[in-house]
Parts: structure tokens; C-alpha cells; sequence
């Protein structure tokens, strides 16, 4: 593109239109993400999820799909914000700010309010609305860290840091010592390649089924337990699909997925189908749970996780997370509980995580 024979007013009326024309075309991806994942299209795609498919399919970079993908959920719920963002009265930082703070209830007057508005100004909005306590002076170890990184830095050659607990140091420096024979410098990464090598041993049989001593060669009869698949079962299924999810989409792709996974029944269990070898594949969480909408209707099927799913922040009280660290910064536990379910009122449906909660809760208690 060769821009030198435009003149200065038509380069930046061009510019203008193109981020006109920019701001239009991302509240329409938006919208269409949205709707992908409504329709389960990303699933039928051979995508283990909609950030899948923005990775695989649509060539997103990590963060690119995260971004786009936390923001179409929003505007799916807040069709408000989608319009703004066409308008240029919202821009995606903005809204993803917002995102932990919108509500049924005050959504339309909270994104007009950040209107215009850029990041720091939509920053100083939220400090202004939803004020935190001042943070400590103080240096103490991380709690709960769990940032990682994995990068290559030559060929089958990679950087791995991440963040330990004491426990874990300790851990470490006790199995290096016992190494010491076999590992002379007491090089970690060999420390740790071992310690895996157990790990993946141990959770090959109890979700592989594998063994050391697998039966002979023979038909593999299933369990005289109702719902139970044998172990000799599930080694089979999972040997003979790779470990990995089956479906399969209508271009012949197959879903690439090696996490979350489960073994799904072709003939429903429910509709007489059994625990044995031919009625069973592998599949990840998302498409089993697509194979049940297509044998059950996706209404039966949201209606029954309604039933035996308790709400998210309810299940983060019941575990008594939250009330138990409450308790150990000293305050009382009804005083805890009566901010806790202060708090829950904020997020009637979807709830922030649990940092989120705990520093409300803590601007309602200081």
C-alpha cells in the first residue's frame, strides 16, 4: 500500500474512517462469537471451546482470543455495550474492566458512565464506586501463586519458571538430596522429569486404566455393576482412540483436545446403552457434554445442571473458603458471614473469583 500521493487531509480522514470502520467490524466479531458459542458451533468445529476454536480456526493469537472471547460473553448478556463499542463510545479495555463490576442492575448506568472514558478514567471510576481497602506496607511471601511460563529457547529446549510454596522448596531440595547418587550436580530438571514420570504412572491407571500386567488377549467383559466401566474397559477405549477426544466434525477434522477427558457412550446409558468396549469413546468434557444435548435437548440437559449444580459463589461458601480466611484476619465469624452475604448480592448469577469477594467483603468490614 502506497500512501506517499495522499495529501495530509485525505491520510487523516482515511485513518479516521478506518477506525470507524475498525470499531464496526469488532462489535460484529463480538457478536459473532457470541453466537458461535451460543449455537455450539466452536464444539461441532472440533474445538474443545470457543478459545479453542478463536486459536485453531480463526488464527487468534492467546491473547487476542481471550480478550475477544471474555468480551463477547459480556455483550451477549449486555447488548448495550456491543452498540457502544460500534459507536466508539466503549473500548474493549474498558469493558473488560467492567466485567467483574456489571450486574442486571446496574449495567446500563455503569457503561454509560464509562463513556468515553480511557483506561485510567474508567480506573479511577471503579476506585470512586467500589472503593478497596488501602494495602499494607508490608513484605510476606506469595500465597497461592501459581504463575508459570514455559518458553523454547532452542531446539527441544525450553525455559520453565514458575512460583513455589515452601513446601514445595523443601520438597524439592529433600528429593535432590535422595538423588544425590544418581544425580551428582543435583540438576532440577531431572529431579523433576522423575517425579513426573511417577505422576503420569500413577494417574495412567486410575484414568487410563493402564497396567503393568495387562489380562491376556481377550474379549474385555464388562462390569456386573451398574454405571461402573472396569478398568480393562477403559484401558481398551482408551488405547484404541490415542487419548484424545474422538469428534469429529463434517470436514473431517478431530478434536485435539487431551485434557478434561471422559469416556462417553455412543448409545446413552440412560437410553440402554452399556459400559463395553464398542459403546464407548473418548471424548473432552465439552463435546461429552455436546453428545448429551444431541441425545437429551440442550433445555433437558441445562435444566438438570440447574438441578445438581449449586451456584458458583454458594459452593465457594459451602467449601467455607472464603469464611475461613476471613475468620483468620481476625474478624468475627456472623460478621463474616452477614458481609459474605452482602457480597453474594453483587453478582446474582455469574461470581467474580474469590480474590474479588474477599477484597469486597473487606471494603465492607474496615
Amino acid at each position: 500500500m502506497n500512501l506517499t500521493d495522499l495529501s495530509n487531509d485525505e491520510v487523516l480522514s482515511g485513518l479516521h474512517a478506518l477506525v470507524g470502520q475498525g470499531r464496526v467490524l469488532l462489535a460484529r466479531l463480538l457478536a459473532y462469537l457470541a453466537e458461535v458459542e451460543e449455537r455450539r458451533l466452536d464444539l461441532q468445529a472440533a474445538c474443545s471451546s470457543l478459545f479453542d476454536y478463536c486459536v485453531r480456526r480463526l488464527a487468534m493469537s492467546d491473547d487476542e482470543a481471550c480478550r475477544r472471547v471474555t468480551a463477547s460473553r459480556i455483550v451477549r448478556r449486555y447488548p448495550l455495550a456491543l452498540a457502544m463499542i460500534e459507536r466508539g463510545e466503549l473500548h474493549l479495555t474498558s469493558l473488560l474492566l467492567l466485567r467483574e463490576r456489571l450486574t442486571d442492575d446496574n449495567h446500563e448506568e455503569l457503561l454509560r458512565a464509562a463513556a468515553g472514558k480511557t483506561k485510567a478514567q474508567v480506573q479511577e471510576l471503579l476506585a470512586a464506586r467500589f472503593p478497596r481497602p488501602d494495602t499494607p506496607s508490608l513484605i510476606r511471601p506469595l500465597p497461592n501463586a501459581t504463575a508459570h511460563r514455559v518458553e523454547p529457547i532452542a531446539p527441544e529446549r525450553y525455559e520453565v519458571q514458575f512460583t513455589a510454596t515452601k513446601d514445595l522448596k523443601e520438597k524439592l531440595d529433600h528429593a535432590t538430596n535422595l538423588m544425590r547418587h544418581a544425580n551428582p550436580r543435583g540438576d532440577l530438571s531431572v529431579v523433576v522429569e522423575r517425579a513426573l514420570d511417577l505422576l503420569i504412572d500413577e494417574l495412567e491407571k486410575r484414568r487410563l486404566g493402564k497396567a503393568k500386567r495387562p489380562a491376556a488377549p481377550g474379549p474385555t467383559r464388562e462390569s456386573t455393576r451398574p454405571g461402573y466401566v472396569t478398568r480393562a474397559v477403559r484401558r481398551e477405549v482408551f488405547a484404541r482412540d490415542g487419548a484424545q477426544c474422538t469428534f469429529i466434525d463434517e470436514c473431517g477434522r478431530r478434536c485435539e483436545s487431551r485434557a478434561f477427558l471422559e469416556l462417553d457412550h455412543v448409545q446413552a446409558r440412560a437410553l440402554g446403552g452399556r459400559d463395553t468396549v464398542p459403546n464407548l469413546v473418548v471424548r473432552c468434557r465439552a463435546h461429552n457434554g455436546l453428545a448429551a444435548e444431541r441425545d437429551f435437548g440442550r433445555d433437558y440437559i441445562d435444566r438438570r445442571k440447574a438441578e445438581k449444580t449449586p451456584h458458583p459463589l454458594q459452593r465457594r461458601y459451602e467449601s467455607d473458603i472464603a469464611l475461613r480466611a476471613l475468620t483468620a484476619l481476625g474478624f468475627k465469624e456472623p460478621q463474616a458471614r452477614r458481609a459474605l452475604e452482602t457480597i453474594e448480592k453483587r453478582w446474582p448469577s455469574v461470581p467474580p473469583p474469590i480474590e474479588t469477594i474477599l477484597r469486597e467483603t473487606l471494603s465492607i468490614l474496615t
